[in-house]
């Protein structure tokens, strides 16, 4: 390629009846000055050239560094929300299995109350019905007592005895039970 220090050292030759040479100098001239532009250009430019490809060349780089990097973050975002999504079904597995567990226990309870509570209804039937059949046997014992006033006391003392150990084999029953 021509350089501009060509163009400035560049002699013609006088020929007979050639051109002016003072215009031809200052034409010259005027063309080494824009050849320098249009070179010193060309140079600026191939120097924006080679600095736009390495850029190019990092930016490459860095296109496939941020490719990995969104990969890596995808399949990262993809296992935390599957461990997330197990973890959850864990979880609620988890409480349907304790809610199971604390409603069966409640049943449990329940059907132990109320068998306590039939077992206690059917103690105090018996009770009931042997403290009835001890008032009518009590009864009995005092309709066939004598009516006179010094017999009354004893027949009084004998109810409260036989009362007495009446009492006692109803809390016996009781406890046996």
């Amino acid at each position: 390629m021509l350089r501009p220090i060509d163009l400035h050292n560049l002699e013609f030759k006088q020929v007979f009846r050639g051109y002016d040479k003072e215009q031809v100098d200052e034409f010259v001239s005027k063309v080494v000055i824009e050849y320098e532009e249009l070179y010193k250009q060309k140079q600026e430019l191939e120097e924006q050239i080679e600095e736009l490809k390495k850029q190019a060349s990092r930016y490459n780089g860095l296109e496939g560094t941020l490719q990995e990097t969104l990969d890596f973050v995808r399949q990262s975002s993809r296992e935390l929300r599957e461990a997330a999504e197990e973890t959850a079904a864990r979880i609620i597995d988890d409480a349907k299995r304790e809610a199971a567990r604390i409603l069966e226990n409640a049943r449990r309870e329940v059907a132990d109350e109320i068998q306590q509570a039939r077992e206690a209804l059917a103690f105090r039937s018996r009770v009931r019905r042997q403290l009835e059949m001890q008032l009518l046997q009590i009864l009995d014992q005092v309709r066939l007592m004598p009516k006179d006033d010094e017999t009354h006391e004893e027949p009084a003392s004998a109810i409260s005895s036989t009362a007495a150990v009446q009492e006692d084999s109803a809390v016996e029953n009781e406890e046996t039970q």
